[in-house]
């Protein structure tokens, strides 16, 4: 480097500061502007927002002055309900009372009825167990008695009563022990009578033993020999028949053999027999035992004396009578009035 040289440096930087003055000087009225243009905009939308607020403000003032007339009127028209649920609460208290007392009434009146019909059923359960006494004691109908009980039995459970219980458990007992009785069908058994009966007059009658027992006639015999008498086989049949002649006489009779009685006194018997058995069948249906035995006794006896007794009819009508025979009409019915007792002691201390 030179001498001359440092002067043009020196010139050179002294002319490029007013430049760069120049520039920020620009820069910053720039900046200046963009500054005051972007606070101009912003005050614009901050009045603008002031604007619409200040709008918005008025809006809601008048919408609360709207807003507080209807809650005024809402606090009227509450205040008008109020007292009307008030009146209504009043008027509800005063129907649940009368309510409550219609329910007493009515349950004093259910009470009433529900005594009276279960009276009503105790009672006709006590008409049942006289029934039962009845048909037990008088008819000595131990079904027609069951069947009673059995009825009354079913009406006591109805009425599901506790208090009932021992008479439900007598009548238990009672009608277990009409049901352990031995049966006896007296329909069928007085069918088999009466089948009897409608057979008898077929039953055969025995007849009198002749003093001979048959006779042949006294006609021409024949020889019945083959031919060839001199053989030894007729010789030998000669012999037989000689033999057999001496032993057997074979003699025809033509007339009837003689009845035990005549057809007249047959008739009689037959009636009589359909009397006895008419009879043993009316002893049956009364539950006469000893009559209807003794009676089947006489007719057995009468059978054994007036009619064959190796005839199957015959014999099918004694198995038939020897098992009526043994039938028992009127069996030892069990006491049947601690049911009804217990009912009426019950109905007794019932206040009516």
């Amino acid at each position: 480097m030179t001498e001359y040289e440092v002067p043009a440096r020196v010139t050179s930087s002294r002319s490029v500061w007013p430049v760069l003055l120049s520039l920020l000087l620009i820069v910053a009225l720039a900046g200046t502007g963009y500054a005051g243009w972007r606070l101009w905009q912003q005050r614009a939308a901050t009045e603008e927002t002031v604007a619409a607020q200040d709008t918005l403000l008025r809006r809601l003032s008048r919408q609360l002055g709207d807003a507080s007339a209807e809650i005024q009127q809402l606090r009227q028209r509450q205040s008008d309900v109020t007292e009307a649920a008030r009146r209504n609460t009043d008027t509800l208290g005063s129907l649940a009372s009368r309510a409550d007392d219609a329910d007493a009434t009515l349950a004093r009146i259910n009470t009433t009825i529900q005594g009276g019909r279960s009276r009503a059923q105790l009672v006709a359960v006590e008409q049942l167990l006289l029934i039962a006494n009845e048909r037990a004691r008088l008819a000595h109908d131990a079904k027609g008695a069951a069947d009673a009980l059995s009825l009354a039995q079913d009406r006591l459970g109805a009425l599901a009563e506790p208090q009932l219980f021992a008479i439900r458990e007598s009548l238990a007992t009672e009608r277990g022990a009409l049901q352990a009785l031995p049966g006896v069908d007296l329909e069928a058994s007085a069918l088999s009578l009466s089948a009897l009966i409608r057979r008898a007059p077929q039953f055969p009658q025995r007849s009198r033993t002749p003093a001979q027992t048959s006779v042949v006639d006294s006609g021409p015999s024949r020889d019945l020999k083959p031919a060839g008498d001199s053989s030894a086989w007729s010789r030998g049949w000669s012999s037989f028949r000689e033999v057999l002649g001496a032993v057997f006489i074979l003699r025809r009779n033509d007339k009837p053999v003689d009845r035990l009685l005549p057809p007249e006194q047959e008739v009689l018997v037959g009636q009589l027999l359909l009397m006895k058995l008419e009879t043993a069948r009316a002893a049956l249906l009364s539950h006469q035992t000893g009559v209807m035995r003794a009676t089947i006794e006489d007719v057995e006896g009468f059978l054994d004396d007036y009619y064959r007794s190796d005839d199957p009819a015959v014999l099918g009508a004694r198995a038939e009578l020897d098992r009526l025979q043994s039938l028992d009409l009127d069996p030892p019915l069990p006491e049947l009035g601690r049911s009804l007792g217990l009912l009426r002691a019950y109905l007794d201390a019932t206040p009516r």
